[in-house]
């Protein structure tokens, strides 16, 4: 990789794809603290030493959780981030960041590469490998996080993606820009509507990233995050099954067990701990939502297919380190 220091960066145009159509429910948005002052980092003259896999951005102002997507508001000065290799930690999981300027330049560098976008324009990098992002003058972009598994892209995959601008005024990328741009500049006043545009913002995502492969990826390659994307929305649409398992969705994408475990084995996950996961977002997303306050707490989990009240309580203790009905109380008092 170059010394990112030589590299000046040149407006690079993208290609522009036929959309793609992929599925995906409308999951809750749950809002994300933002610490005054910014995120906790090493600050050198308008540098930010970027340490963690989620870390926000200096500059955060207000924060979205869309089931596995994170959505933020970030504006600022001029300002550089910075990915240093011996920051990575290689056992957690990996983020693709999606950038889309509101107003100002945004300058990636990634695996060799560099490209510059403005509004309407989006580029992503990845947080598994060495960055550098510069915004040379005053900004406001927004900035979206989700991982590899959530769209099927592995870190491969990712590798072809990164630091590449993507046309923002048609196709896919264009409704993904404009969703974005929509909540970047009106954030506050549909506040109350978010968690009906969260599926939007997952689902588009995961489009764009769906058509970008098909430029780039080997036919085999293709198939194989097409079936990934298949049966995440399958699972999440029969969360309250109680006999989901591996077993009966391999049987329903008429694929066997092994290589169902094997696809979810190059994210460094098995299916039924994915399962699981989702379970438990799916319900820490309906502990804070205020309209179903009224809900006791062990039929939220039977809603995400998680029975018996002690059962549901341990999963999600040692999830997130505190119990459903402890989290929902800590929502309602703060």
């Amino acid at each position: 990789m170059p010394d990112l220091d030589e590299l000046r960066p040149r407006r690079v145009p993208a290609p522009v794809s036929a959309p793609v159509s992929v599925p995906f429910p409308a999951p809750v948005a749950v809002p994300v603290a933002v610490p005054p002052g910014g995120p906790s980092s090493a600050e050198r003259g308008g540098v930010q030493i970027v340490r963690g896999h989620e870390e926000p951005l200096q500059g955060t102002v207000s924060s979205y959780q869309f089931g596995g997507v994170t959505v933020s508001l970030v504006k600022g000065g001029p300002r550089e981030l910075v990915r240093p290799a011996r920051q990575i930690d290689t056992v957690g999981e990996g983020i693709l960041r999606v950038c889309r300027p509101l107003t100002g330049e945004v300058w990636v560098f990634q695996d060799g590469r560099h490209g510059v976008v403005r509004s309407p324009q989006l580029i992503c990098f990845d947080s598994t490998r060495p960055y550098k992002v510069i915004m040379p003058e005053n900004f406001r972009m927004v900035d979206v996080m989700v991982s590899h598994c959530l769209v099927g892209i592995t870190l491969d995959d990712a590798e072809r993606l990164t630091a590449q601008p993507w046309r923002g005024d048609q196709g896919l990328a264009a409704l993904l820009s404009t969703l974005l741009d929509g909540l970047g500049r009106h954030g506050k006043e549909v506040e109350t509507a978010v968690d009906l545009l969260g599926g939007s913002v997952v689902g588009l995502t995961a489009a764009l990233f769906a058509e970008r492969m098909r430029e780039v990826a080997a036919d085999s390659e293709i198939a194989k995050q097409a079936l990934m994307l298949r049966v995440q929305a399958y699972v999440r649409d029969h969360l309250a099954e109680p006999d989901l398992s591996p077993v009966t969705i391999a049987r329903r994408h008429n694929i066997s067990l092994r290589y169902l475990q094997k696809i979810f084995q190059e994210f460094g996950i098995s299916p039924a701990r994915w399962i699981r996961d989702e379970r438990l977002s799916r319900c820490r997303s309906e502990l804070a939502d205020p309209s179903l306050d009224h809900m006791p707490v062990a039929l939220i989990g039977e809603r995400a297919g998680l029975y018996g009240a002690s059962h549901f309580s341990r999963l999600f203790r040692d999830r997130y380190g505190t119990t459903p009905r402890e989290y929902r109380k800590e929502r309602i008092g703060a």
